[in-house]
């Protein structure tokens, strides 16, 4: 059967194994397997009023604000003109970085503020991905393969 169409079959096969992948990290599975530190970091960025004042060791104050959030999503729902009923767990990363400003952003702000640099916008630490999500792979309605990758936040951090 390969032989008679082998374009598909490799699109077909890439397929079947990132449906396993995603399986393999379903969100049933995902907290019994992570370890409790990062239950526990997933727990915080849930319910952020659970952890207030807690401070969280060996960060020193940097990234505080910016936690990796999630949400159960529909593809379609993501607005990349997709129809389909394939769902995911979509992660993005949310908070502020006032935290993590260094020297160098504050002089920045400074001289800005002042009108001592020519221009006066001056870029802010915000709070981006640091790594994404392995590629999703799904099939539309029209029973189109489609590949998203860089879709969905593994890591945040303030840039």
């Amino acid at each position: 059967m390969p032989e008679d169409f082998p374009d598909q079959f490799d699109d077909v096969m890439d397929f079947i194994q990132a449906t396993i992948r995603r399986l393999k990290r379903s969100p049933d599975k995902q907290m019994a397997v992570l370890p409790r530190r990062e239950r526990h970091r997933q727990a915080a960025a849930a319910s952020p009023e659970s952890s207030r004042g807690k401070g969280r060791r060996g960060q020193r104050g940097r990234n505080r604000g910016c936690v990796l959030t999630a949400v159960h999503l529909n593809v379609t729902d993501l607005g990349l003109g997709y129809e389909t009923k394939e769902e995911l767990i979509f992660r993005y990363c949310s908070g502020s970085c006032d935290a993590a400003e260094t020297m160098y952003d504050k002089i920045l702000k400074n001289l800005s503020k002042n009108r001592r640099l020519v221009s006066d916008k001056v870029g802010q630490a915000c709070c981006r991905p640091l790594a994404f999500d392995d590629d999703l792979s799904f099939l539309d309605d029209n029973l189109v393969y489609h590949i998203l990758r860089k879709h969905s936040a593994k890591r945040c951090g303030c840039i």
